[in-house]
C-alpha cells in the first residue's frame, strides 16, 4: 500500500491565496500538495471551503475565517487561531479514521505540538516558516520526547537556536518556473516586494532609491500593526520616483519582478527562507539582501546578487551600481537547479519516507 499524506496550513483563507494577500506558508503548502498529486502521490489537502487543489480536498464544511459571516461571529483577537485549532482537531480524527501515513503541517509550531503529542500513532512533520528566535520557542526541545513529532527547516541557519530539535529534513521552498517567466534584459527600476514592516526593511529600500536616484516600486500589504511605521517611514517619501503599488495580484508579479534592475531585501530579521528572493531570481532579477538569516543560502554572492552588511546604506547603494552586470540567465538557472516545486516535492517525499520507515 502506498503512503497517504495529509497537508495542512490554515483555514483562515482559501487556497489559492486571494489577490492582495501575502501568505507564503499557504502558497507553499498548497503548491506542494498540487505537485505531489501531479507526481501520483496519495495526498489530501485540508483547507476551507472554496479552496481549489489537484490533491484530494477535505474542508469539513468549514468556511474560511476571513469570510465576513465567520469573522463577525467570532470577533475576539485570537479567534482565528482557535478556528485553526478546530480544524486541526478534525484533521487528527480524520487521520485516525482514514489511516493517514503522515501529516505535514505548515502552521505555527504551537498550533501543532500538543495535538501531535496526543496522537502518538500518527507521524507528524512540521515545517517551520518563522525564525525560532522568540523566547517562547525555548520550550520546543521538550517535545523531542514525543517520537512521532518531527521538524523541517527551510534553511540550515533557521535551526541555529535549537540544533538539537528533532529535525528530519531541510527543504527550501520551490517555485513554478512556468509561472515565473524569464526576462533577459535588465530593468530600469528597483523593486521591493513583501510586507511593509520594519523587519523587512522597506524604509531602507526607500533610502537607497533616494541615494541612487533610481525609481523604486514597492509592492505589498500594510497590516494594522504596521500603519504607524508606514505613515512615518514610507508614505512621506512617495512621489513620482518612489511608487507604492499596494498589494499586487500574483498574476502580475512575474512582469513586475522581470522588469526590475534588482530586488532590494534590506532585511532586519533572520529571514527563514525568503520566497521573494527565489521569485525574483527565477524571473532573472538579481537580489541585494542584508546578510541575515537565509540570504547566504539562497543568493550566490556576485553571481545571483549581492549580500551586504545589515543597516549599511553605502554597501546597498554600491551593490545597486553593480546589479546590471549580473547575468540574468545565471539567476534563473540557480533556481532551476535548486528551488523548483518539483525539487521541493521530491525532497519532501524523501523526508516522508525516512520518517514513516523510521530511518534516523
Amino acid at each position: 500500500m502506498s503512503n497517504s499524506i495529509g497537508i495542512y496550513c490554515t483555514n483562515n483563507h482559501v487556497y489559492p491565496v486571494p489577490d492582495g494577500l501575502i501568505y507564503a506558508n499557504l502558497t507553499v503548502a498548497g503548491e506542494l500538495a498540487d505537485t505531489l498529486a501531479d507526481l501520483g502521490a496519495d495526498v489530501t489537502f485540508f483547507a476551507p471551503a472554496g479552496s481549489q487543489t489537484r490533491a484530494k480536498l477535505v474542508t469539513f464544511d468549514m468556511e474560511p475565517f476571513d469570510s465576513p459571516a465567520v469573522h463577525s461571529r467570532y470577533p475576539d483577537k485570537d479567534a482565528s487561531y482557535r478556528y485553526e485549532d478546530v480544524m486541526l482537531a478534525k484533521i487528527f480524527n480524520f487521520a485516525r479514521e482514514n489511516n493517514l501515513s503522515l501529516l505535514h503541517t505548515h502552521c505555527r509550531p504551537f498550533s501543532i505540538v500538543n495535538q501531535a503529542a496526543s496522537h502518538p500513532q500518527l507521524p507528524v512533520l512540521a515545517t517551520v516558516h518563522d525564525p525560532l528566535t522568540a523566547p517562547a520557542y525555548k520550550i520546543l526541545p521538550l517535545y523531542n520526547q514525543f517520537s512521532n513529532l518531527h521538524w523541517s527547516s527551510l534553511s540550515l541557519v533557521q535551526r541555529w537556536p535549537y540544533p538539537d530539535l528533532s529535525w528530519a529534513g531541510n527543504v527550501g521552498n520551490g517555485v513554478d518556473p512556468d509561472f515565473w517567466t524569464f526576462s533577459p534584459a535588465a530593468g530600469k527600476y528597483l523593486l521591493f516586494v513583501g510586507r511593509l514592516t520594519a523587519e523587512k526593511g522597506v524604509d531602507l529600500a526607500v533610502q537607497i532609491a533616494i541615494k541612487t536616484g533610481l525609481p523604486l516600486k514597492i509592492a505589498g500589504s500594510v497590516y494594522d500593526v504596521d500603519q504607524e511605521f508606514f505613515v512615518t517611514k514610507v508614505k512621506p517619501f512617495l512621489n513620482n520616483q518612489i511608487e507604492y503599488l499596494g498589494p499586487v495580484p500574483r498574476r502580475d508579479l512575474p512582469a513586475l519582478y522581470g522588469g526590475a534592475l534588482a530586488l532590494l531585501a534590506p532585511i532586519r530579521w533572520p529571514e527563514p527562507f525568503g520566497l521573494v528572493f527565489v521569485e525574483a531570481l527565477v524571473c532573472g532579477t538579481p537580489v541585494i539582501a542584508a546578510n541575515l538569516g537565509s540570504a547566504a543560502e539562497v543568493i550566490v554572492e556576485g553571481q545571483t546578487g549581492f549580500i551586504v552588511e545589515p543597516e549599511n546604506p553605502d554597501q546597498l547603494a554600491a551593490a545597486v551600481k553593480k546589479a546590471a552586470a549580473i547575468n540574468r540567465q545565471t539567476c534563473r538557472d540557480h533556481v532551476l537547479k535548486n528551488f523548483t516545486l518539483l525539487q521541493m516535492a521530491k525532497n519532501y517525499l524523501s523526508v516522508y519516507e525516512k520518517i514513516i520507515n523510521h530511518r534516523f
